[in-house]
C-alpha cells in the first residue's frame, strides 16, 4: 500500500500535479491542510483531507471541514491533523499526547513547513503521557512555502505489517 502525504501547498496547485506525476499508482492522497483551494476541481484518487489554519475561507472542502481525521490502512491507525490546534510550531508533545490518547499508530501533521520523521517506542514518556504503543510521527514538509526552500512531500509504504516513511522533493 502506498500513501502520498502533502501539506501546506499555499496556492502552488501545480506542485500537487508534479508529485502525483512522479507516483503513477498510489492508494491514497492524504492532504494535511493549508491549501484546500488547490484541490478544487481536481479528480484526485483516494483523497482524504483536513483543514488547516489558512483554509477558513476555502469554498472547496472535501469530506467536510474537519481539522483532524483518523484513518485505518491495513492494521495501522493514522491520525491526520494540520497541527495548529496543538501548537506544533512550539513542539509536538501536545499533538503526540493527543494521538496517543486516540490510539493512533501514526501521527501525520503539517503547519511547521519542516520535514520530520520520528519513532517513539512503547513506554516513552511525552507531554506527561506514557505511550502504551509505539508511535510514528511524520511531517511531509511543505509543497508551497518550505522553510528551507525545498518543496517536499511524504510517502508511506505499508507492506506485510511494516511501515516505511520517506520524503520526496519537487
Amino acid at each position: 500500500m502506498k500513501l502520498i502525504v502533502i501539506s501546506d501547498t499555499h496556492g502552488r496547485r501545480g506542485r500537487i500535479k508534479d508529485v502525483l506525476s512522479l507516483h503513477g499508482e498510489y492508494d491514497a492522497l492524504l492532504f494535511l491542510g493549508d491549501g484546500l483551494r488547490d484541490l478544487d476541481g481536481e479528480a484526485l484518487s483516494g483523497l482524504a483531507a483536513v483543514r488547516g489554519n489558512c483554509d477558513g475561507f476555502s469554498l472547496f472542502s472535501p469530506q467536510g471541514t474537519v481539522t483532524e481525521r483518523m484513518l485505518c490502512f491495513d492494521e495501522f491507525r493514522i491520525l491526520m491533523m494540520h497541527g495548529h490546534e496543538h501548537n506544533v510550531k512550539s513542539g509536538t508533545d501536545r499533538a503526540i499526547a493527543h494521538a496517543a490518547a486516540k490510539g493512533a499508530d501514526i501521527l501525520l501533521y503539517g503547519h511547521t513547513h519542516v520535514r520530520e520523521e520520528k519513532y517513539y517506542p512503547e513506554g516513552t514518556l511525552i507531554g506527561g503521557v506514557t505511550l502504551e504503543r509505539p508511535l510514528w510521527v511524520f511531517n511531509p514538509g511543505s509543497l508551497g512555502q518550505p522553510s528551507d526552500g525545498i518543496s517536499s512531500y511524504g510517502i508511506i509504504e505499508i507492506r506485510n505489517g511494516s511501515v516505511l516513511f520517506s520524503h520526496g522533493t519537487v
